[in-house]
């Protein structure tokens, strides 16, 4: 009889707590499984996109960076944001500044918080947060492009000698044909 009554009460509850569902997402060009990479000295702006796709009603968000703080900076003047129903393009713009003596292969993490604004109405507010990361690394020194590595031949150089043989061999073969042709016509 107890366990009835704890059901009914967890469900009572979850349809009334559930008409005041507020839900947001945020879109980012880089995580974990697909780093940014850049250069030492290297600078790089762009954009996360704050979504508010689900809900009945707008929602304003707070954005920090949460890690990261060292090399990475929130661009806007503002970090309030307000994100309208049905709204999938809010622009959060970041910056990433590599610092000149960084190391090839060190590693950052950077996280940025999204937490909602409750108003307050005198009740209990509920906010949520949404936190988005991602790895930034320094690139591994590279070789000049279409230079000779180590014996082997760079992707460029051989991209190019596949087309160069190709070509070749088109003309041998249509000389063949041609020149078969006026056999046959003598």
């Amino acid at each position: 009889m107890v366990n009835i009554k704890i059901l009914v009460w967890s469900i009572f509850l979850l349809v009334i707590l559930s008409y005041s569902v507020d839900s947001f997402g945020v879109s980012s060009p880089y995580w974990d499984e697909n780093p940014l990479y850049l250069n030492p000295g290297e600078s790089k702006e762009f954009e996360m996109v704050l979504q508010n796709m689900v809900g009945d009603q707008d929602i304003t968000v707070i954005a920090e960076l949460n890690s990261g703080s060292e090399i990475a900076s929130l661009m806007d003047e503002s970090t309030t944001y307000n994100i309208p129903i049905g709204n999938s393009n809010t622009p959060v713009k970041i910056k990433i500044n590599i610092p000149e003596d960084a190391k090839s292969g060190q590693e950052w993490q950077v996280g940025v918080a999204f937490k909602t604004v409750v108003e307050n109405t005198g009740g209990v507010g509920i906010g949520g947060a949404v936190s988005k990361g991602f790895k930034v690394i320094v690139k591994k020194e590279q070789a000049p492009s279409g230079t000779a590595v180590g014996g082997a031949l760079s992707t460029q150089t051989l991209g190019f000698l596949v087309l160069v043989i190709a070509l070749i061999i088109l003309v041998l073969i249509i000389k063949y044909f041609h020149k078969k042709k006026e056999n046959k016509n003598v």
